[in-house]
Parts: structure tokens; sequence; C-alpha cells
């Protein structure tokens, strides 16, 4: 069986079977483990596959694994198994308070499998209209994900997601459509017409004032799924409402789909009209976000809606390296793709453990963290030093080497912008930080303990590989991302 289809094909598996499982909550939960690690090892072994033999297509070239979409196919994998093992957790917490139901957890499992379907099909589309129905469907697959609580304000968050979502993936479309009218009447030829692996080695056959037009409208419709300003207005009601695991695969995943589709037209447009042109439309999205961002996260004291403007801010950063362009900018693009990934899992599952404890996300009703939970306290400013660059820590790799691309690049105005939006986040987050932490406790505290380690084993392995990712060099990730770029620039 091609790995390819086995990597599809589990996790739609893994959801039926979920779906028919009796109301367990225990056997529910064993087998969600069982296998969200099935699919995640037969990620890996696909992508082994790559880095062994080199890209590899199936079914007449519908699919393919390249650098590029393997190297999202890392998050899929780790940040995707992470979330799932917390989720048995949370769900069993609130199974045991009375605040879900065992068809409830059934439902948000078996979706979570459908969720991770659908993104590894972004990942592995060489057929770019195939790749934006994906990246439609994990809205479609994460929606009732969303959609936890029976109130007016979650239903609110859901629809809200799903229409500006869907409204903004209209655009994509129309630059999948008109690409492919483009090809179509340059190429003549109606399969490599629609080709992500056909495209890029012709792409300067093709008309580039067209192209140009395919790109905004690719940023437009992508850009809102990444939650890019101005679209993004669905992801902070969105992360607020949902449980943290659906969150963490929100932030940790789905954001960072919807960026490499956007990439993907990126490469093809670049090559095609000029990397000058992407660059400029990129830099501009970019230090919009950041400082919208930015200027929101002063003022929130949800920690969970503070997350999710830190998940803007950090679209925006990538959208600012993509902007810097160069090998160098494209690189730490893609590398802060993996870094916030696993830094806003760990971010997100953190704020589960808060409001157990608080029972709560109103960072003004808790305080004195270090001492009722001092584990999470950790975790949590673990979380807090990579999302705002500290050194040895992943997102600060990325970031140095945005500066370094800038700097070298002679775009100083812009490092300065970048260095602007960056100084405000960081007084912002360490703000929030200690007063969570270290502040008197002015609310009530409704669970006095740490979690189990078991129950804080996945927080702690997000947690390490932050830190890993920042003072050590994964090769064969390093690898995945150089050939990436590779293909980003037409070498």
């Amino acid at each position: 069986m091609d790995i390819l289809f086995l990597i599809l094909i589990i996790p739609l598996f893994s959801a039926l079977i979920l779906f028919i499982t009796p109301s367990n909550l225990k056997l529910i939960s064993t087998l969600h483990i069982a296998l969200s690690a099935l699919t995640s090892l037969a990620i890996f072994s696909s992508i082994a596959k790559l880095i062994s033999g080199g890209e590899y297509y199936a079914f007449n070239q519908i699919l393919f694994l390249d650098y590029l979409g393997a190297a999202f196919l890392v998050l899929v994998a780790i940040t995707g198994f992470f979330s799932n093992l917390y989720a048995t957790s949370y769900f069993k917490w609130h199974f045991q308070t009375g605040h879900t139901t065992l068809k409830h957890i059934k439902l948000n499992l078996a979706l979570a499998h459908i969720a991770i379907f659908t993104m590894t099909l972004s990942c592995i589309s060489n057929n770019l209209a195939i790749m934006w129905a994906a990246i439609e469907a994990t809205t479609l697959a994460t929606v009732f994900m969303v959609v936890s609580k029976d109130n007016k304000k979650s239903l609110e968050s859901g629809y809200k997601y799903i229409l500006i979502c869907s409204v903004g993936l209209a655009f994509a479309m129309f630059a999948t459509i008109l690409l492919y009218s483009s090809s179509l009447n340059t190429l003549g030829d109606e399969q490599s017409a629609i080709l992500f692996s056909q495209l890029l080695p012709l792409a300067g056959s093709l008309n580039p004032h067209v192209l140009m037009l395919v790109f905004i409208f690719a940023l437009i419709g992508f850009g809102t799924k990444a939650g890019l300003v101005p679209t993004h207005t669905w992801l902070p009601d969105a992360h607020s409402q949902g449980p943290a695991p659906t969150s963490a695969l929100l932030s940790g995943i789905v954001l960072k789909i919807a960026m490499l589709g956007l990439i993907r037209y990126y490469a093809i447009v670049a090559n095609s009209a000029g990397f000058g042109f992407v660059e400029n439309a990129m830099l501009i999205s970019g230090v919009l976000t950041l400082f919208v961002a930015a200027f929101f996260l002063i003022h929130q004291h949800d920690v969970k809606r503070m997350f999710a403007y830190h998940s803007i801010a950090h679209m925006g950063v990538i959208a600012f390296a993509l902007g810097i362009g160069g090998r160098l900018g494209i690189f730490a693009a893609i590398f802060h793709c993996l870094a916030h990934s696993f830094t806003k899992a760990l971010a997100f599952l953190t704020t589960g453990n808060m409001t157990r404890i608080y029972g709560t996300n109103d960072m003004h009703k808790m305080g004195n963290m270090i001492n009722i939970a001092p584990l999470t306290t950790v975790l949590f400013g673990v979380s807090i030093c990579s999302l705002v660059g500290v050194p040895a820590f992943a997102i600060f790799v990325s970031e140095f080497l945005t500066f370094k691309a800038a700097i070298l690049g002679g775009k100083f105005i812009e490092v300065g912008l970048f260095a602007i939006a960056l100084a405000i986040i960081f007084v912002a987050d360490f703000s929030h930080f200690f007063m969570a932490s270290f502040g008197k406790t002015v609310g009530e505290v409704k669970f006095g303990s740490e979690m189990s380690l078991w129950e804080n084993l996945p927080l702690i392995a997000l947690a390490f590989l932050v830190i890993a990712f920042g003072i050590w060099q994964f090769d064969s990730f390093w690898y995945l991302v150089e050939n990436g770029v590779n293909e980003i620039k037409g070498f």
C-alpha cells in the first residue's frame, strides 16, 4: 500500500473507530491515544522515505511529498499527537465535573482525527484545487470542536469562524481558478496546469500580470485562514471559546497549513512576476498584522484571547520573514512555523491546566500559581519566553534569522518596525505572566494542586522540543527546510 494513501486512510479509519466505539471513557481515551500515535508513526515513515529517496508521487501525481510539504507534516505528526494526548486528560476533568458528556467527548476526539486527515491532505496535495479543498475542509472539521458549549458566545464564535474563513477562502478559490485558466492557456496541458510540481518550474512562461492578481487573491484567501490582518477577527473568538486541545490544534497546525497554501502560491508567482512583488505584499501584510496584534495584546486579560492574538502576531512574523525574502528570510519563515507550532500548542495546553485550577480564563482572577502548580507555572513561563523570542528558545532562532536577513538585505526601516512590535509584545506578555504566576489570588481556587505527571506529560514534551530546537540544530528538519527553500527559489 502506498505510504501517501496510508497516512490519509489511518486518521479516517481512526475517526470511524471512535464514532462506533461504545461510550466508555477509558476505552475511548486509550483508542484515541493509540490511533494518534499510529498516524504520527506513519507520517514519520513517509518523511523518512522522502529523506532517503527524494520526492515521490501517487495517484497520477495528484498527491506528492516534497520537502516543503514534509516540513509541515512534522507539525501534524508532533503537535497533533501531543494535543490529542492532552485531550484525554482535559475531557476527563470536564466529564468528572459534569461540564461535558461522553457523546460530546467521542465527537470531539473523532473530529480531531478528521482534522488531522484534512491537514495531512493539505500538505501532500500536488493538485492546487485539492489543496484548496483540503484547507477549506479543515474549517468544517474543526468548527464543531470549537463550539464546545451550548451557549450564545460559543455558537457565535463557531458561526463567525466558519463564515469568515469560508468567505475568505473563496478568494483563494478565485486564485486557483485564475491560475488554472492562465496556465492552461499557456501550457495547453490540463493536468500540468493545476499541479504544483509542474507549474513551479514553468512559472517563468506564465503571464506575470495575471499571476500578480492571483497572488493578491491567494493572500486574502489563505491569509484569512492564517489570521493575517484585517481578516483575523474570527480567531480570538474561536480560541477563547474552544477547548484547550482544540485551540492547540488550530493555532499549532491549522494556521500553518493555511500559510503553506499561501507559500505555494508565493513560490509560483515569485518565479513568474518576480520576488520583489510578493515580498512587498508580504511585508505590508506582516507589519500591519504585527502592530494590530501587539496593540490588542496589551489590553488582553483573558489568557486564551491573549494567546489567540499571539497567534495573529506570529503569523505576522512569518509574513514579515517571507517579505524580507532571500534564502535566509524564507528559511526563517518556514522554521518559525515549526517553532510557533510547538510553542503555541504548549501555551494553549497550559491554559487547560490554568482553567482547571481557577475555573476561569481571566488572569485578573488568577495569581500565586507558582505555589499552587509550580510545574504548570514553569511550563507557562517556557511558552511565554519562547513567544517573546528569549534566546535558547525555538522562536528566538527564526526571529534572529529574520533580523539577520533584513539587515543583510539593507531593510533597516523594516527592521526597526519589526523590533518595535516585538518589544511591545515582550512587555505585554511578561506583565500578564507575572500577574497570573506571582500576583495575589483574587478569584477562587477550584483545584489547589498540580496536575499529575501523566497529565502534564504532553506539556513537558512540548517544552522540551521548544528548548531543544532553540539550542540544537536537528539536521533532518534543517535538511527539509533547506530543500523547501530551494523549491521556492526554483533551484
